[in-house]
């Protein structure tokens, strides 16, 4: 099965996107190797966002796979996944 996943080849090379048909996104971020990263995240570690009208809902680590499975019942699925995540791996930098 093709990834639908694509590689943002901006500013955040480690940076790769899912889109929606409703508009909303799906972004991950890694840091590969840790170190230094392109993006400042909780624990130097990946990121996995849900990013709609300029509001960024933002979990540490890699949740792709449950996005995936979410994105295409909307984004209130997405966001219902979202609130039901600990406070510990939900991300200072969420809004």
């Amino acid at each position: 099965m093709k990834s639908r996943w694509t590689r943002n080849l901006g500013l955040f090379s480690s940076n790769y996107i899912l889109k929606s048909v409703d508009g909303f996104y799906i972004s991950y971020n890694y840091n590969p190797g840790g170190g230094a990263a392109l993006f400042e995240s909780d624990y130097d570690s990946d990121e996995t966002a849900l990013v709609s009208d300029d509001k960024f809902y933002i979990l540490n680590g890699d949740f792709r796979k449950e996005y995936e499975e979410l994105i295409d019942q909307g984004f209130f699925a997405c966001k219902e996944f979202f609130d039901n995540q600990s406070d510990e791996i939900k991300s200072s930098w969420s809004n």
